[in-house]
């Protein structure tokens, strides 16, 4: 009798990976008690499933010939269906599990059997032989672990027994009406539609798991216990409290540095489902910024300390893994699994499972009975608020809970999210908001082009004398980022951030600012800062912008001064320059939040009055605003309704192209990055790609090449325009010279 095995690197008997497959669907059923409810018989159905996926793996040509047999080996093991004692539409749903676990219906419909009058045998009978040739393996090996596998499973001594293989099993399989099948999904797909996105994301998530070596999804710890570690429970403050007591969703309004996180925290302990191993609801802490989720991230390990417990996930994920010493291969597989419980991620990744987009079924499968907490939210675009909130529509019917929490939310926003789903609303009182008041508000009539003056005027360096910490010039485009650094740069220690750098050189530049903050006299960013290090500077010197986006900006200074009831002054300029109109749109948006600081200049601009003002300064343009994101919203829900599961969904390159942008290496660093991917060490090049906006290469495109016509380097685009550490990418074309 010759073996079957599932996998080959290294060997592994075709029984010994189900059983693995079979361990990670249990652990999934233990934690995941909510989809019984949402589809009742789930469970047993997708025990089937994985039992049968990979029979067809004993044709003889596969167990030669592996990835180079030629035939879809999924093919092969959906007649076994048949043998099932289910009614036809559990068979059906079972079968369709199986025949879409690796590939979707649309790639499969053409090699798939159709039986015409008049034709000689198909292909599908030649593969199906060389299947026969090992049928003592399946009858007498495979076939005689089921009830075993099954009392395993169902932890019972008495079985179902639901696969009974009958004596002329071996005709009956040539036999398999494919296009019934097909029939059926047709015209049953709207009634079906939860269950086959759940069987086939349950499928998907047990043979990718199994694959990986895993056996069972991991648990979170109580939330309390650990937070508990940092903050004694006696410490924390009343809407932290508060959030710890309230269920269902919650729209929580608070100070910056009041403690959202951990409030947060605390709602998503009292909100999830739960098994005597620990919380097994997936948590989902999303931010608009990779730099904000890095920070976060290690923040959340701080707290759960296992990177296996806490994922990251976003477009470079992978590179700051391997940046963080982390085994970056195995975490970055597993956090696009249903296998760790917490993480922090864009809108963008969880967006993927309503476009249709990868394995998307697996992750709308955990995401049902899901936490989301949204941080930032007032930072996206109407176009991407409108989808998230279709999103949250949808969620609501799989048992998943939002959290929405923000310090700057205008009021027409707030109305927006509280129309898409029933939300509690906490907020600080007036007087607990005041406690944080650490900030006076200077109106500075000026511009960025009179910088050195102002700084003499403004007394700014003295101030860093005095404090040891360097202050901020917070610019609104790069270019004139770059403009303020060259000014600067002959008399003053100066360092530039902004996000026209590579990878690697923007990771140097922060951990430089967290290391050596008092080497430099002023730093020189543009919105990057608003929500990524943790650092406070001595104070800020800021283009005009919107109300929402300068109080996070004034978050940057005196971030620790409520505790000793610290005031310092903060400098907003009256004007910008022309860029400013193309990047704040509306503009009136800009003018308005200026027109409402002018009330206070040299006031102190407490806490309290803060919501009021940022809905004020969108009073104007609210309306538009509205119908902008209604709109979105509306269409964002037609695209998800058009979704199918086990089918292709939105093209995943235009899904790519509308929200990731690209990145390339610069001119300079070509033949490093060609080097390193002739080396093998493709990681590495990630130190040297630049994020580039689809705006931004469009504008420069004749300045665009690939890296290489063929291997990994067509992939990598090269930007031929002047590059430098200390001054980023500028939309100068390259000159040539010596390779930094």
């Amino acid at each position: 009798m010759k073996f079957c095995y599932a996998k080959f690197n290294p060997h592994q008997f075709l029984e010994c990976h189900i059983l693995d497959a079979i361990n990670v669907l249990k652990s999934i059923k233990n934690s995941f008690s909510w989809l019984e409810e949402i589809s009742p018989g789930i469970f047993e159905l997708s025990f089937y499933a994985v039992l049968l996926h990979d029979i067809g793996k004993c044709a003889s040509g596969f167990q030669k010939k592996k990835n180079n047999w030629g035939y879809r080996h999924e093919i092969l093991s959906v007649p076994f269906v048949q043998f099932l004692d289910f009614p036809e539409r559990e068979r059906n749903i079972i079968a369709l599990a199986i025949l879409t676990h690796h590939k979707t219906l649309d790639d499969l419909k053409d090699i798939l059997p159709v039986r015409v009058a008049d034709i000689g045998p198909l292909e599908f009978d030649e593969k199906l032989g060389e299947l026969l040739e090992r049928a003592d393996y399946i009858e007498k090996m495979f076939i005689q672990r089921i009830p075993n596998i099954e009392a395993y499973y169902f932890g019972t001594t008495r079985p179902p027994k639901k696969f009974n293989l009958p004596p002329e099993w071996r005709e009956r399989l040539r036999d398999f009406d494919f296009q019934k099948l097909i029939e059926w999904y047709e015209n049953n797909l709207e009634a079906e539609r939860v269950i086959l996105t759940f069987m086939r994301g349950l499928l998907n998530a047990s043979d990718h798991l199994a694959s990986a070596g895993e056996t069972e999804i991991l648990p979170l710890p109580d939330i309390t216990e650990r937070l508990e570690l940092k903050i004694p429970i006696e410490n924390l403050r009343p809407l932290q409290v508060a959030a710890s007591n309230s269920e269902g969703n919650l729209l929580l309004r608070a100070p910056t540095g009041y403690g959202k996180t951990e409030a947060a925290l605390l709602w998503a302990n009292r909100n999830a489902f739960r098994n005597r191993k620990g919380i097994t609801s997936r948590i989902f802490y999303v931010l608009p910024y990779k730099a904000s989720i890095n920070a976060m991230h290690q923040r959340m390990m701080g707290i759960f300390s296992d990177p296996s417990l806490v994922g990251v996930l976003h477009s470079s994920a992978s590179f700051y893994l391997y940046s963080s010493a982390l085994e970056y291969r195995r975490l970055s597989s597993l956090y696009h699994k249903i296998y760790t419980p917490l993480k922090v991620t864009t809108p963008f990744q969880l967006m993927k499972a309503f476009f249709g987009v990868g394995f998307h079924e697996m992750l709308k499968t955990e995401l049902s009975g899901s936490l989301l907490i949204f941080d930032e939210i007032h930072a996206y675009e109407p176009n991407v608020l409108g989808i998230i909130l279709a999103m949250l529509k949808e969620l609501e019917h799989l048992k998943a809970k939002t959290m929405v929490m923000t310090a700057t939310l205008p009021d027409f926003l707030e109305e927006l999210i509280k129309d898409t789903t029933n939300f509690r609303e906490l907020k600080a009182s007036p007087e607990e908001a005041d406690r944080f008041t650490r900030h006076r508000v200077n109106v500075v009539n000026g511009s960025m082009d009179s910088v050195r003056e102002l700084i003499d005027e403004l007394g700014l360096h003295r101030k860093v004398k005095e404090t040891s910490k360097p202050a901020l010039i917070a610019c609104n485009s790069v270019d004139r980022a770059m403009s303020v650094y060259d000014e600067l740069g002959e008399d003053y220690r100066v360092l530039l951030l902004h996000s026209r750098f590579t990878y690697g050189d923007r990771e140097t530049k922060e951990r430089i600012l967290l290391e050596k903050m008092s080497e430099y006299d002023f730093v020189i960013a543009t919105q990057v800062v608003e929500v990524s290090l943790d650092v406070s500077f001595s104070t800020i010197l800021t283009e005009p912008a919107p109300l929402d986006a300068l109080i996070q900006r004034f978050g940057r200074v005196n971030r620790q001064g409520w505790r000793g009831g610290k005031i310092e002054d903060v400098y907003v300029l009256t004007k910008g320059s022309d860029a400013d109109r193309k990047i704040y749109k509306p503009y009136a948006v800009v003018e308005e939040s200026l027109k409402m600081l002018q009330d206070f200049d040299g006031k102190e601009l407490r806490e309290s009055i803060i919501p009021e003002l940022v809905s004020r300064a969108y009073m104007p343009v609210s309306e538009k605003l509205v119908d902008e994101v209604r709109y979105y919203q509306n269409m964002a829900q037609e695209v998800f309704n058009n979704v199918k599961p086990m089918m292709e969904g939105e093209d995943e390159q235009k899904f790519y192209q509308m929200f990731n942008g690209l990145e390339a290496v610069p001119g300079t660093y070509q033949g490093i990055a060609s080097e390193l991917l002739d080396k093998k060490m493709g990681m590495e090049v990630y130190r040297y790609l630049i994020p580039i906006p689809w705006w931004f290469y469009k504008a420069e495109q004749e300045n665009f090449h690939r890296l290489s016509d063929t291997g990994y380097g067509k992939y990598i685009l090269v930007a031929e325009l002047e590059y430098n550490p200390d001054k980023g990418l500028q939309r100068v074309p390259l000159s040539g010279g010596e390779i930094l």
